[in-house]
Order: C-alpha cells, then structure tokens, then sequence
C-alpha cells in the first residue's frame, strides 16, 4: 500500500490478505484505504460457494451494492431468483433479503458495497443456504438459466 503525502493512498488487491472467516475469499478493502464512509470489499467465490456466512439474510440498517466483475453467480431474493453476470449490478435495501452464490463452473468476482458501515449489524438470518437450497431446488442450486 501507498500512503502518499498528496491526499490519496493506493492499494493493489495483491498487497492485501484475505479475510479467512469470510465465505469465498474478501478483502476488505476499506479499511486498508482509511475510508469509513461504507464498506468496500471485493470477493470471489468459487463454484458452490456462497458469498454470506449468514446464507438468506438482510440488514436493518445497511444498504447493498454489487458488481459481478467476472463469472456470473445466481442471487436469492423473496420472489424468485436471477442470474447476476459480467458487468451486471444490483441494489438493496435495507431490510430486503437475499443470498449471491455460485452455482457455476467458474470463478465470480464481485465488487460489494455496504452503507452505512456501521449497519452491516446486526445481520438477521432468514434462511440457511442449505435450507434455501433443498426449499428452492430439491437441494442443488440449478446451474442452467
């Protein structure tokens, strides 16, 4: 990482470590940054992993952003679910539910925002990914959309 004199600080995802009680693997680059204003953290998830420890969950008080950088993963939400791919976003709401996973032969990358920072707790659990799962699917995820 770079802590310049001139405003700004730089970091390459390279330079950072990985949050290991994190699904997938995350870095959380905000904090590396000094930023406080939202969470930043980019994730990828393997095929059959989940992007959430806390599987169908929502926060009260936090907003959701993501970007799908690369692959494509399958996202949960009350009323069905969708195929979120390369160059693709969604938003939530605070309170709405949902789960990203990857279903897929491939890699996805993900960008997630959080905000405000402080409102990623408390989480509340709606479902379990495997309960989501076998309610859903019979079990497994489909992998053909």
């Amino acid at each position: 990482m770079t802590d310049d004199s001139g405003g700004y600080r730089r970091v390459s995802l390279s330079d950072l470590e990985t949050n290991p009680e994190k699904p997938g693997r995350r870095w959380e680059v905000s904090p590396q940054l000094g930023m406080s204003d939202y969470n930043y953290n980019v994730a990828e998830l393997d095929p059959g992993t989940r992007l959430s420890r806390n599987a169908y969950h929502y926060h009260e008080d936090q907003r959701e952003f993501y970007h799908v950088v690369a692959g494509r993963c399958r996202v949960e939400v009350d009323d069905g679910a969708f195929v979120l791919g390369a160059d693709d976003f969604c938003h939530f709401d605070a309170g709405v539910p949902h789960l990203l996973h990857n279903p897929y032969d491939d890699v996805c990358r993900i960008v997630a925002v959080g905000a405000p920072p402080e409102g990623r707790h408390p989480v509340h659990r709606v479902q379990s990914y495997e309960d989501l799962l076998e309610e859903r699917y019979g079990g497994d995820a489909p992998t053909d959309d």
